[in-house]
């Protein structure tokens, strides 16, 4: 006999179609997110370019010139990148929330079936508060820019500076009222509407529907508990921990190099020479750093490929399964990954990338136009190959973005039928207050938006 658990019961979980908006939005956020990674990874290059050129361990004064104003200027251009990221993944945010509470109101508006109850991860989109982090960019930005401009603007007018000082002030101060507005507006103006389409799909969904659908879900949370072993970690994750320690291996390198030539400051570098043996160890340390990172980025890819090799043979086993009306409950670990969505790992790889990539090819293209603090005569040889980088990096988070979006949108039907046979509790954790958002533990269209736990609690406690 199978192990479904859900036989008797018509109530299951249900993703339902989103729209195209929806889609886009909720790729986005995905996307987003590795990127971020990858400004992440640019900054740490960057710190690492900007030490060896500081403590002149490229022996190489032009080279270590150039090197210096590139990563000044990657500095600022990365500040740039993250703020734009924010504000983008605060508006994505908000349009996957709105839009998905929109395509479950229209669902239950044709008649969508009381017994299909919306998947928890849209039921969350449905219960949560939509503008959330668009309000949090809004204040923190209007904190952050507001008191700048006004200072600045107040002394620039008592001081009687000139024009253009007062312009980029008054400039600062209408960017903080502008945040403040957009902080007030995603409280007070958004999350209204979003409210009154929580009413309307709690309409059609009652609570005893919720429960039911739950049911299938606290059997199998009930029949695990007491069995878990710690899953054997899969090549693709052994990879990626040895990345990871290649990474800290060739950051440690480069440490002791500059400790080691900077032994006689205490405040400020002094360089101290040594014998021809630990010389070769301090120049030893940088190549040491420079390979590690490297091939930490290679075993990083290959465990990427293994994990695309090993959730591509998983999903195929999962069909299989579901296709023998005997088949046992599969792992559990390997439905709460595929009854999820996820993002692919080549476009994890791709957004990535695409970060790191923009923030050195753009800084590059500006110091070689003039816009740096110098180095524009070795930089300006390279503005083709610059712009060049610029828009590969566009395109391969454009192809991240729609390779994750065509990914889920492929894998609704999968995920729907492991819902309906195999449902999967969902993980959580509590936050600083120790509450979590009911959608992730139970029912949740009708009653509280949060759920108090207790601090640190997670799923895996009981």
């Amino acid at each position: 006999m199978s192990a479904d658990g859900n036989q008797a019961n018509p109530w299951h979980w249900y993703e339902y179609e989103v729209g195209l908006a929806s889609e886009i939005a909720r790729a986005c956020v995905r996307s987003l997110t590795s990127f971020l990674i990858g400004l992440g990874c640019a900054f740490a290059l960057i710190m690492g370019m900007g030490l060896l050129a500081e403590e002149d361990l490229l022996d190489d004064p032009g080279l270590e010139k150039a090197v210096d104003h590139l990563s000044r200027m990657s500095m600022g251009v990365l500040l740039a990148f993250v703020l734009v990221v924010c504000a983008a993944g605060a508006v994505a945010s908000f349009l996957r929330e709105s839009t998905t509470s929109k395509a479950i109101v229209n669902a239950a508006a044709r008649g969508a079936s009381r017994h299909a109850v919306p998947s928890p991860d849209q039921v969350r989109s449905v219960t949560g508060k939509p503008a959330e982090a668009l309000a949090f960019f809004g204040w923190a930005n209007a904190v952050l820019a507001g008191p700048l401009g006004v200072i600045g603007l107040i002394v620039v007018l008592a001081e009687g500076d000139d024009a253009e000082s007062t312009l980029i002030f008054s400039l600062v101060t209408g960017y903080a009222l502008i945040m403040a507005f957009v902080g007030y507006a995603s409280s007070h103006l958004l999350t209204p509407a979003h409210e009154r389409r929580h009413a309307r799909v709690a309409a059609h969904w009652t609570s005893n529907d919720e429960e039911q659908a739950w049911k299938p879900v606290e059997q199998a949370r009930r029949d695990s508990a007491g069995k878990k072993t710690p899953p054997r970690p899969s090549i693709a994750k052994r990879c990626l921990y040895g990345a990871a320690g290649l990474w800290l291996g060739g950051v440690l390198a480069l440490q002791m190099s500059v400790l080691t030539r900077c032994a006689g400051g205490k405040y400020e570098c002094k360089e101290t020479t040594y014998s021809s043996p630990i010389e070769a160890l301090i120049a030893g340390g940088v190549w040491i750093f420079a390979v590690l990172i490297s091939v930490g980025m290679l075993l990083a890819v290959i465990g990427v490929l293994f994990d695309w090799r090993q959730r591509r043979s998983e999903r195929a086993e999962l069909r299989t399964r579901l296709a023998d009306p005997g088949s046992d409950r599969p792992a559990e670990d390997l439905l709460a990954y595929h009854s999820q969505r996820q993002t692919h790992p080549l476009a994890r790889v791709g957004a990535t990338l695409s970060g790191a990539g923009l923030v050195f090819s753009t800084s590059s293209y500006l110091v070689g136009n003039g816009l740096g603090l110098g180095s524009e005569d070795v930089f300006a040889a390279y503005r083709t190959e610059s712009l060049a980088a610029m828009v590969v990096s566009v395109g391969m988070f454009a192809a991240a973005l729609l390779g994750t979006g065509i990914v889920n949108v492929r894998g609704r039907e999968l995920r729907n039928a492991l819902m309906q046979r195999w449902p999967s509790p969902t993980s959580w954790s509590a936050d600083s207050d120790g509450k979590v958002q009911r959608a992730k533990r139970g029912p949740a269209l009708h009653g509280s938006r949060e759920a108090t736990v207790g601090k640190n609690k997670t799923s895996g406690q009981r």
